[in-house]
């Protein structure tokens, strides 16, 4: 591919002719469906497509080279840098029938199921023929049915008989369009490399300590970047649209939606990478960070003494408070910083006085809804149950317990107060609330901020309590029940594994915020000194840290946004759907920033345990001979348990152009090997997998793979090399 993209590049910007050898590239022409579009993408430029399908694939490729280079922006882009205009290639592989009317994301086994990223469609309206291709899934932004069709009803001109979203819906439903779906192959150019796209997002996702680590500090950097003079944080922001507009308040210009809940989270990230860098700069953007927050602070008075709560949005939340003193809390463990003492007092009188008789927490207290916008003192079971909150009293729970660990010179009956309340309040979430509230509860568990605040309260004299231990492991074994793994994803979705569902089908949710509840629960095992339960939490997290790496927005994933530095390094939510939050970015940085630490205790148990097994190793220093012989040797070996391969690059750089991939690609299929490794310049044909599920890792440096390989290996395990590297030492500890 790396060819094909070069000859592209230069027949665009210097106007040679396009001619290639087709017989010599990893792709199979079909005149009757293999649609191509080429895109170019440059930052502040609207990109630049055309798609054709001719008799060949050279014709097919001169038609849209043509197109292109008649688009009257053409001369705007800057074809002959790489390192600016990133050219897209995509080439539709397999067409088959699409029922419309039963379109669904939900459905994991529906012939049906649309994959956004993975699946195109195409329809056929009134005589026109259009193509919605797979990777426009991830560059337009879309995730669900319904984006997907209000797309496609501006695309063919239906959208100008209604501005109703619905009803655009169910006309592209009803109309009278013929539709298929699609599947794609598609390249992307970074510099001078060529990437491989996986639902639009370039491949390999490299996955290691070392990696984490970097991705969790630049992203708190991210947070620095967009903070505003006044200490606050760029709430949100869209890259397809490059606006930062929140899309759920799309009235609130100026000023902008913003939510004092998520900016303490802001504020905890920064202090998470503090912990993980100890860096100064941290601190002090916390601190500048901090002054918004107590900038939002009111008054009241809780026994007569000073109480204090946030009031924003025309609301005093419960967890506007408890997140508030999580976020002063960090901040006064790491500095000692007695300044915030006064609003850290006041807050946790706040708090308590939000306790009722029952031990229930309040999760307003002011609402303009309300007795009139002002303080609800003893709302009615009517009021409760219409401002319920899973999430509140976790948090207030959380902001307690920090406060009653590391606070010094607490007045003892204050703290015996903290103490009785925060009990009565643990008893009322863990015993009564699945009665009372029975009806708010899902199959998927939400509560995190209270698994936290249960790790922290176990540790108090009188509170080692199992109801609320059985509470952290049950919430636990219930999320890892809805979590896609290996087993129940498919050849289209292995993106899923890590991520949870609601109802199996669901369109998977990489929920950094639940995996902040589940390290919790890492945590709490270990202080028990339960190793069987620790290493089973930490077999999933690993799962769900992997797949939270497809959220971030790296160099080479950016390719699709106008503005591509504005985005570069933060986390968003979902796989294709480009938007990000401020909580988008605490959730992931805090959930690694706890996960660090002990990855790499977790680490050194791996290396003293590694299986030892068969390994045949054909390495030869800078050898780039006998790849061939190497996949003969691995399907003529057979095993009772996985053939595992090690593998670098091929050929040097200057003989990648005579590399015959359709030999590799036969070869490696006929290994029949269910773990491949592969390091070097692997990636520059990486087209030789056909089977893109028995990859699993790439690195540039063996150094980052080799712990997750050690992991991987049962003693029934075959393990091949062939690499050009010196793996001497990796070999003499699993080696029989």
């Amino acid at each position: 591919m790396n060819h094909l993209l070069a000859k592209i590049r230069e027949s665009l910007a210097l106007g040679t002719p396009f001619n290639i050898d087709s017989k010599n590239l990893a792709i199979n022409y079909d005149s009757k469906i293999s649609q191509v579009y080429i895109t170019l993408f440059q930052e502040g430029l609207r990109p630049i497509r055309w798609g054709s399908k001719k008799e060949s694939f050279e014709e097919t490729i001169k038609r849209i080279i043509f197109k292109i280079k008649t688009n009257p922006s053409f001369y705007s882009f800057n074809i002959n840098d790489s390192s600016k205009c990133r050219i897209l290639f995509e080439i539709v592989t397999k067409e088959y029938p699409c029922n419309i009317r039963n379109l669904t994301t939900l459905r994991m086994k529906s012939p049906n199921r649309f994959e956004p990223g993975v699946n195109g469609l195409k329809y056929k309206y009134e005589g026109i023929t259009r193509f919605f291709m797979p990777t426009d899934g991830y560059t337009k932004s879309i995730m669900s049915v319904n984006q997907l069709l209000n797309y496609l009803s501006k695309q063919c001109g239906i959208a100008r008989k209604t501005n109703k979203i619905s009803e655009r819906v169910h006309l592209m439903r009803r109309e009278s369009i013929e539709y298929t779906f699609l599947e794609s192959e598609a390249y992307i150019t970074y510099e001078d490399e060529v990437l491989k796209l996986n639902r639009g997002y370039p491949e390999p996702v490299e996955f290691s300590k070392e990696i984490v680590y970097d991705k969790m500090i630049k992203s708190s950097d991210w947070l620095i970047e967009n903070m505003n003079e006044d200490g606050s944080f760029l709430y949100f922001y869209d890259p397809y649209k490059n606006t930062i507009v929140d899309d759920l308040h799309p009235n609130m210009i100026n000023p902008l939606y913003n939510n004092i809940l998520r900016h303490s989270g802001g504020t905890i990230t920064l202090l998470r990478a503090f912990e993980l860098s100890k860096k100064k700069i941290y601190l002090e953007k916390a601190k500048d960070s901090l002054d918004f927050l107590i900038s939002t602070f009111r008054t009241h008075t809780y026994k007569k003494e000073y109480a204090c709560y946030p009031f924003f949005n025309k609301k005093s939340k419960l967890g506007g408070a408890g997140i508030g003193l999580v976020a002063l809390m960090h901040y006064y463990i790491h500095t000692k910083d007695e300044s915030y003492r006064k609003y850290i007092d006041g807050l946790v009188r706040h708090i308590l006085s939000r306790v009722d008789k029952d031990g229930e927490l309040i999760g307003y207290y002011i609402h303009p809804l309300y007795n009139e916008g002002k303080p609800l003192i003893n709302p009615d079971d009517e009021i409760k149950k219409n401002l319920f909150s899973f999430y509140y009293p976790g948090e207030a729970l959380l902001g307690l317990a920090l406060y009653y660990h590391h606070a010094k010179n607490i007045d003892k009956k204050f703290k015996e107060e903290i103490k009785e309340k925060s009990e009565q309040a643990l008893d009322f979430l863990v015993d009564v609330r699945p009665i009372k509230y029975d009806y708010m509860f899902e199959s998927l568990p939400a509560d995190a901020w209270l698994m936290q605040a249960i790790e922290e309260w176990v540790k108090v004299e009188g509170l080692k309590k199992q109801s609320y231990i059985d509470f952290v492991f049950n919430d636990t074994k219930q999320m890892f029940e809805h979590m896609y793994k290996n087993e129940n994803t498919f050849s289209l979705n292995k993106d899923y594994i890590g991520g949870f569902y609601y109802e199996y089908g669901d369109h998977v949710y990489h929920d950094a915020s639940r995996c902040e509840g589940v390290v919790s629960a890492y945590y709490l095992a270990k202080y028990l000194g339960d190793e069987q339960k620790a290493s089973w939490i930490m077999e999933h997290m690993m799962l769900s840290a992997k797949g939270l790496m497809k959220t971030f927005h790296d160099e080479k994933s950016v390719y699709a946004h106008i503005n591509p530095k504005k985005a570069l390094h933060s986390f968003r939510f979902k796989l294709t759907r480009q938007w990000v939050r401020v909580d988008s970015v605490q959730h992931a940085a805090c959930f690694f920033g706890r996960l660090l630490p002990v990855w790499q205790k977790e680490d050194k148990t791996i290396e003293k345990k590694a299986a030892k097994c068969k390994v045949y190793d054909y390495s030869e220093i800078n050898s780039y001979e006998l790849f061939e012989e190497f996949f003969h040797k691995v399907e003529q070996t057979s095993s009772h348990g996985k053939k595992v391969v090690i593998v670098s690059e091929f050929i040097d750089e200057k003989s990648l152009n005579s590399l015959d991939i359709e030999k590799y690609k036969t070869l490696i299929s006929k290994a029949k090997i269910d773990s491949l490794y592969t390091i070097g310049s692997f990636t520059n044909h990486i087209e030789v997998i056909e089977n893109i599920n028995i990859w699993k890792n790439h690195s540039q440096s063996f150094d980052t793979l080799e712990n997750e390989i050690l992991n991987e290996l049962s003693e029934d395990d075959i393990l091949f090399i062939k690499t050009n590297k010196d793996l001497e030492k990796f070999i003499h500890k699993v080696q029989l």
